[in-house]
């Protein structure tokens, strides 16, 4: 049985460059799609006020009309004593999702610090994380998401906001068989494969604030037992590219990436 997961990211309600159309062409399109699952990966505001906070509760009704949604914060929420903001209108800040007829698994975590750029995961919240990854079998595809980018992310300038603690959530991915890790916060989508783990970053879906010749986009991942396909799509457009494949195998009830094909990101 196929599945289908929207990841979108940097939303950023009262933002200057936030664009009305581009959100109201990305609720079209997501109710087109009709994903079975939305995962917002942080950057609902830009200064955490309630008013921004407000307009984004709404958004996410609207979303939650479609499908079942599950969000985390990103530096931006966090902004301002945002997160009480957040907790209230929103919900928790990690979560956790089971997907046994799809064979995957999606735990979010909470990568922002309060009124920074930079993030972590921190001592707590990585205990909590191997604990989590201890309960999924073996036999279904682990994915985890946060705000965050875990690994550089080429044409974004100087690097600044990696995770503080990226080492450790690295040797945790790897001593507990994580397969794909969704992250945002760089405006830039981009793929990357680090051994059998691949690292996902969505663009900003609804701002003008894009770098290079880069567009206004968001993910969708399509996942069976077979494989993982992942799609690029332009908000402003709906023009949608294929960003990357992946064929997977469960060996000896181990689920792993066994091939993999990554596309160019431009679009013609």
């Amino acid at each position: 049985m196929q599945k289908k997961i929207i990841q979108v990211s940097d939303i950023h309600f009262g933002e200057k460059t936030f664009s009305q159309d581009l959100k109201n062409n990305l609720l079209k399109q997501v109710t087109d799609e009709n994903p079975d699952l939305i995962i917002v990966s942080g950057d609902l505001t830009t200064q955490g006020y309630v008013h921004e906070y407000n307009d984004a509760s709404t958004f996410l009704d609207e979303l939650e009309s479609i499908t079942e949604i599950h969000v985390i914060p990103g530096n931006h929420d966090a902004r301002n004593v945002g997160l009480v903001h957040f907790e209230k209108q929103v919900g928790e800040r990690k979560f956790i999702h089971n997907d046994k007829s799809g064979g995957f698994a999606i735990i979010g975590l909470d990568s922002s610090e309060p009124d920074i750029n930079d993030g972590q995961i921190g001592v707590d919240q990585l205990e909590w994380l191997k604990n989590e990854l201890n309960k999924i079998p073996d036999d279904i595809c682990k994915i985890v998401t946060f705000h965050h980018h875990l690994l550089p992310i080429p044409q974004t300038g100087r690097e600044r906001n990696i995770l503080l603690d990226s080492g450790d959530l690295l040797r945790v991915f790897t001593d507990y068989g994580v397969d794909f890790v969704l992250n945002g916060h760089k405006h830039v989508p981009n793929v990357w494969m680090l051994e059998k783990m691949v690292t996902l970053n969505s663009g900003t879906a609804t701002t003008r604030k894009l770098r290079g010749h880069t567009y206004p986009s968001y993910n969708e991942l399509l996942i069976d037992e077979c494989g993982i396909f992942v799609n690029l799509i332009n908000t402003e457009t709906g023009y949608k590219k294929e960003l990357a494949n992946y064929s997977v195998e469960v060996d000896g009830n181990e689920y792993s990436i066994c091939s993999y094909n990554h596309n160019t990101l431009h679009l013609p």
